[in-house]
């Protein structure tokens, strides 16, 4: 099975809304944010992607208000991580609680506008292609699977060969440090949170337009709290973390698949989170930046 094509196309749309969001973490805890509030901000971008596709037509215009919607929430909570500063567990998941009861509010208004769109992203075979299996395959692949690799790539790249990166990485490190350097805190953080939600909704997005091409209450279910276990999987460098996304992917799509096996579908669906539960105990020694989820108050 897992050497059938539609099974790893299907594994990499499953992964690509992971994978993408596991970016946005990585980035924001490699300036040393506790990124805990990434299920609600995926989770906007998963409902105003939908809603930006439904009014315009495009699936592409609703990416765009996918994004745009994480960069808004990502903001938000640096206000609160950073320039109050609160305490990033108490607030992370006080935001989640109002993500979930915002986008339940307005999808509850604009369940109509919804559920008759079915906005998909797909790139059309070209007739030249249609011959060849492996071109095929090519085109099959949905095209954020492609964008989620091309922003590894480019991570990689800038967090660890770059003078952003090492900006990024220091005061990841030691505020101290970054501060007696002449770095200014406050503002590496609020840029790195502004890009984490970003990615975080260019994730959900992905989920809704890209992948199930509609929306419902708390349709994330968990995979922004799976995506904080792929970075401790990943030991917080981007090929790791990337590896750990597919193989999530792997495991869900497994889960679903083995639902015609028969008897209860809801324990094939526990794959994906048994999963997370034991990767969580295999990583528990990994060590993170180490002002992770440490509020940084100026003198």
């Amino acid at each position: 099975m897992t050497l059938d094509p539609d099974f790893i196309i299907s594994a990499l749309r499953v992964a690509t809304p992971l994978t993408i969001v596991a970016l946005g973490v990585l980035v924001a805890e490699m300036a040393g944010i506790l990124f805990l509030c990434v299920e609600g901000v995926m989770l906007c971008g998963a409902l105003f992607s939908m809603l930006g596709a439904a009014y315009f037509g495009d699936p592409w215009v609703g990416v765009a208000f996918g994004l745009a919607a994480g960069i808004t929430v990502g903001l938000i909570a640096a206000g609160m991580f950073v320039w109050v500063p609160a305490d990033q567990v108490v607030i992370g998941l006080a935001l989640n609680i109002a993500a979930l009861g915002l986008t339940s509010f307005v999808f509850r208004i604009m369940t109509g506008v919804v559920k008759n769109s079915s906005p998909t992203l797909a790139w059309p075979v070209p007739e030249w292609a249609e011959d060849n299996p492996f071109l095929t395959f090519l085109f099959d692949v949905p095209p954020l699977t492609w964008v989620a690799v091309v922003l590894f790539f480019i991570a990689g790249y800038l967090l660890f060969r770059s003078a952003p990166g090492l900006m990024l990485r220091s005061v990841g490190q030691s505020v101290e440090a970054a501060s007696s350097a002449g770095l200014n805190v406050l503002w590496v953080r609020t840029a790195a949170m502004a890009i984490a939600g970003g990615l975080a909704g260019l994730g959900g997005a992905a989920l809704t337009v890209g992948w199930v091409h509609s929306f419902s209450n708390n349709i994330t279910a968990g995979r922004g709290f799976i995506a904080l276990a792929v970075v401790y999987f990943g030991r917080w460098y981007p090929g790791w973390t990337f590896f750990g996304s597919l193989l999530f992917g792997v495991g869900e799509v497994l889960g679903l698949n083995a639902q015609v096996l028969g008897g209860n579908s809801h324990l094939y669906l526990m794959v994906p989170y048994v999963l997370t539960i034991i990767v969580l105990g295999m990583t528990g020694g990994g060590r993170g930046p180490r002002e992770v989820g440490k509020p940084y108050e100026r003198d």
